[in-house]
């Protein structure tokens, strides 16, 4: 029998790369980035959101550059006057209103049950293992896994993120920039941790935290992930 094509469902960890208007040279930026986790830069897949006062022609260099740090750029986001721009680089636009804000836990077996927290909304709560694929994304408030979350899973939260079991997937809270969220966890062994757009790839934890009770916040300055074991 001759197999045919088909288009499927899949999941993938893309990362946004939010360009605001005001911030230091992107160059140095990015440069700085692939310096930090060249492992990590060179997987990852960016789609870029730059701020609506960028140019064309800024818009353009930023590709350029993208391009020659070998960092795997699929498209444009953000304000829709620039999709004409995306249209002239060749690049896919992906519309903000298609974008995923609650939960997928189609291959996870889940319940959920609010958890009281005097901060947040009340926390998702996720019982048994994520496995491989699936992406869930706590908005605007803490996400509780209780079991294991697989390599090739993506764990998010606005909030805290509490993992009570193995992490082998990739996790970030902090995701809409809070800075005081933080990521507990009991068995830590991540592909990607991300706090606050801050984030460190499996080769830049300290080896004596490996598969130990993590726990990962920010420095005074929320410019630097601080990894301490639990108790």
């Amino acid at each position: 029998m001759t197999s045919t094509p088909r288009i499927r469902a899949n999941r993938y960890s893309v990362m946004t790369l939010e360009w605001p208007k005001d911030s230091g040279p992107l160059d140095s930026w990015l440069r700085l980035q692939c310096d930090k986790a060249p492992a990590l830069m060179q997987e990852i897949a960016i789609v870029l959101k730059p701020a609506i006062e960028h140019t064309a022609s800024e818009i353009g260099e930023a590709v350029d550059l993208l391009d020659q740090l070998g960092i795997g750029l699929i498209g444009l986001t953000g304000d829709p006057q620039h999709r004409t721009v995306a249209d002239e680089l060749g690049l896919a636009w992906l519309s903000s209103n298609n974008v995923t804000v609650e939960a997928d836990t189609s291959r996870a077996v889940s319940a959920t049950s609010p958890v009281p927290d005097q901060t947040r909304n009340s926390a998702l709560v996720i019982e048994g293992p994520v496995r491989s694929g699936v992406q869930i994304y706590a908005k605007d408030r803490d996400l509780v896994i209780i079991g294991q979350v697989s390599e090739g899973a993506e764990i998010m939260a606005d909030g805290h993120v509490h993992v009570y079991g193995r992490l082998r997937g990739r996790v970030a809270a902090g995701v809409s920039g809070q800075a005081d969220a933080e990521i507990f966890c009991l068995t830590f062994e991540p592909e990607l941790v991300s706090l606050a757009g801050m984030y460190c790839g499996s080769d830049q934890i300290p080896e004596e935290l490996w598969s130990a009770r993590v726990r990962v916040g920010l420095d005074g300055t929320a410019q630097k992930l601080t990894f301490a074991l639990m108790g």
